[in-house]
């Protein structure tokens, strides 16, 4: 969790219940006071802790993603091959993620939110991610500084990021998005694997 949820869990218990409500309801449909109830505290008393409800949702969607970034990146350190540590990368950070807001009714309302109410937090939260890739990927891969090795990291990078992306389109079950998410982890082991032993 970011320094400032641990600093305040007045704020983070605000923001457990205020998902709650968002995922129920979505965006548009949940108030302040729909919050202010979940949380057990007044509508007055939960103005002390945020401005407005898209506070409150930037906020908790910065927080889910932060969640959702230390588990991925904390799997790249668990025993296991390459495959098995970028599985568990995939599957807590998008795997998850998925699981998570496709419960919802509200899932793409709430994915649209975020672009307005929280880009800045979860472009940085993505900026961690990417240089935490680059480090495992420099770790397992071919060693070396070539150009062409930087070019094959930056593209794996890219793969990992944006390919889970496109694996939603056609709105897959929970299951067969993380067969996905699988599948993507052990072409790009496969593929650092032989790029290794050519090195």
């Amino acid at each position: 969790m970011t320094e400032d949820l641990q600093e305040d869990p007045k704020r983070a218990s605000i923001a457990a219940a205020a998902i709650n409500v968002f995922s129920a309801r979505g965006f548009a449909r949940t108030s302040m006071a729909n919050i202010a109830n979940e949380a057990g505290m007044s509508r007055p008393a939960l103005y002390q802790y945020f401005q407005n409800k898209g506070d409150i949702f930037g906020y908790a969607f910065t927080a889910l993603v932060e969640d959702a970034a230390n588990d991925a990146l904390s799997a790249l350190e668990l025993d296991g091959s390459v495959a098995d540590q970028l599985d568990g990368f995939l599957q807590n950070f998008d795997g998850a993620f998925w699981e998570r807001t496709s419960a919802s009714p509200y899932g793409d309302e709430l994915l649209s939110a975020k672009s307005e109410y929280a880009p800045r937090a979860v472009g940085t939260v993505m900026a961690r991610i990417r240089r935490g890739l680059e480090t495992y990927l420099k770790k397992v891969g071919p060693p070396g500084r070539s150009a062409a090795i930087r070019e094959r990291r930056q593209g794996w990078i890219d793969m990992l990021e944006y390919a889970p992306r496109g694996f939603k389109l056609d709105r897959p079950s929970i299951n067969l998005y993380r067969q996905r998410l699988s599948a993507l982890a052990k072409s790009i082991a496969a593929d650092c694997e032989m790029k290794l032993r050519s090195a």
